[in-house]
C-alpha cells in the first residue's frame, strides 16, 4: 500500500475509534440513568442485562440520544399487518 492508502486507512480507523468512544461516553450514563426514560420496562433489570446491551448502545447511540432528547417511549411500527388491522376510515 502506498502512503496515501495508509493515511486514509489510519484516518478511517481514527474516525471509527472516535465514534465508538463517543458511544461509550454516552452509553454508560444512559444505561445507568436514562434508559428508564426511554423504556420503562427496563426498570428493575440487573447489571448483567445492562452490560449485555452496552455494545449495541455504543454502536447505535445517536438513535438513542435522539429518542432520549425527544422524550419518545415505544416506537410505533407501521407494518402492513398493523395497517390492515386498523379500522377503515369512512369518508
Amino acid at each position: 500500500m502506498d502512503s496515501a492508502g495508509v493515511a486514509i486507512a489510519e484516518t478511517l480507523i481514527k474516525i471509527v475509534r472516535g465514534y465508538l468512544f463517543a458511544g461509550l461516553v454516552f452509553s454508560v450514563p444512559f444505561v445507568i440513568f436514562g434508559i428508564q426514560r426511554v423504556d420503562p420496562a427496563v426498570k428493575g433489570w440487573n447489571v448483567l442485562f445492562r452490560g449485555l446491551i452496552l455494545p449495541g448502545l455504543c454502536v447505535f447511540w445517536p438513535l438513542f440520544a435522539v429518542r432520549l432528547v425527544r422524550g419518545k417511549r415505544h416506537p410505533v411500527e407501521r407494518t402492513a399487518h398493523r395497517l390492515a388491522a386498523q379500522p377503515a376510515s369512512n369518508p
